[in-house]
């Protein structure tokens, strides 16, 4: 995410891009969203007001530890772009990562959550999960101003010159071409995981299947990038498709080790197992497939975006059987 964006407001000396801008306002609107979430239902006063304190902390301590681990994991991987370490936090401006910024919610949300009451942690942790989706969903907008989160498919054909499926972008020797739109993409399919976060909220689900929803978009939609960031010691896999392997792997496994506590170890599970293992095979195979075929994008992301709904299906599945389920399909306990 790009914030240096072309200026919107001049007051004075004082310049303010488009980028600030609509990061500001759509982190105004998560965090409007995720108090109407957590404060829903009557409850007495005091109990309401304790829960605003705790959020009013949340929206602190998040904007710190997400714009701190953003600009953190983007110097990491662009450590050349700055002229130091101390010089890359210097303002606000400039580029983050999303790894980043989802690790400095989702800590500001869990503690947020502990402090909570026991009988409401579930209620506000998907609150705050649903929050950052639609955060995640309208800051992506963003690049529509800036230089970022294009692809790597050069679009030449008029027809499709435009949004949603392209966006023009300036080159350092001042041309300019046509790239896909990923940043709209994205805009796209995490708005549809923002609707499914409050239909899973509303149904009484763990804000764990919206993360697992989350990192595995993430995961087709970095490969698209041409920006994308990456390990130094690696120019294959990018930054974001680590993380979110990594956290589908562990949530795999947290899930498997519940469900088989909860309802004992049983042939569905090595079912699902092999699932999810088909699918992250299958989208690493396709991560490199996709980078010597160059011709083949659309071929290369459906079968991508087939083989992350297998991982996505596999762990919710597991997580679900991890409760014991009310009898009518009712709520989790």
């Amino acid at each position: 995410m790009n914030l240096e964006t072309v200026t919107a407001v001049y007051s004075g000396n004082l310049r303010i891009g488009y980028g600030i801008i609509i990061a500001v306002m759509s982190f105004i609107s998560s965090w409007c969203m995720t108090y109407c979430l957590a404060c829903a239902g009557k409850e007495e006063f005091g109990k309401r007001a304790k829960r605003f304190v705790l959020l009013v902390i949340y929206a602190l301590s998040s904007v710190i530890l997400a714009g701190f681990f953003g600009r953190l994991i983007h110097w990491y991987s662009h450590y050349k772009s700055y002229e130091s370490f101390s010089k890359a936090f210097e303002n606000v401006s400039g580029r983050y990562h999303e790894a980043g910024i989802m690790f400095g919610f989702v800590v500001s949300a869990a503690l947020c959550t502990l402090l909570s009451a026991k009988e409401l942690r579930r209620k506000v942790m998907h609150a705050c999960a649903s929050g950052q989706m639609l955060f995640m969903t309208l800051v992506s907008l963003v690049s529509m101003f800036s230089d970022s989160d294009r692809g790597k498919a050069v679009i030449t054909d008029p027809a499709y010159q435009g949004l949603p499926f392209s966006c023009i972008t300036y080159l350092s020797d001042g041309s300019s071409q046509y790239r896909t739109a990923v940043f709209f993409w994205k805009f796209m399919l995490l708005g549809v995981i923002t609707v499914i976060s409050l239909i899973l909220y509303f149904r009484g689900r763990s804000a764990l299947e919206t993360y697992v929803c989350y990192f595995a978009a993430m995961a087709l939609l970095d490969s698209a990038r041409y920006d994308a960031s990456f390990l130094r010691s690696n120019g294959f896999v990018s930054l974001m498709q680590i993380v979110a392997g990594i956290f589908l792997i562990i949530a795999l496994i947290i899930c498997l080790i519940r469900s088989a506590r909860t309802r004992g170890f049983h042939i569905y599970h090595v079912l699902f197992i092999l699932a999810f293992l088909s699918g992250l095979s299958l989208t690493g195979y396709m991560e490199y497939y996709v980078q010597r075929h160059g011709n083949l994008y659309p071929y290369c992301y459906s079968i991508m975006g087939a083989a992350c709904m297998a991982m996505v299906l596999s762990v919710i599945a597991l997580h679900r059987r991890g409760y014991k389920i009310i009898l009518e399909g009712e709520d989790d306990k």
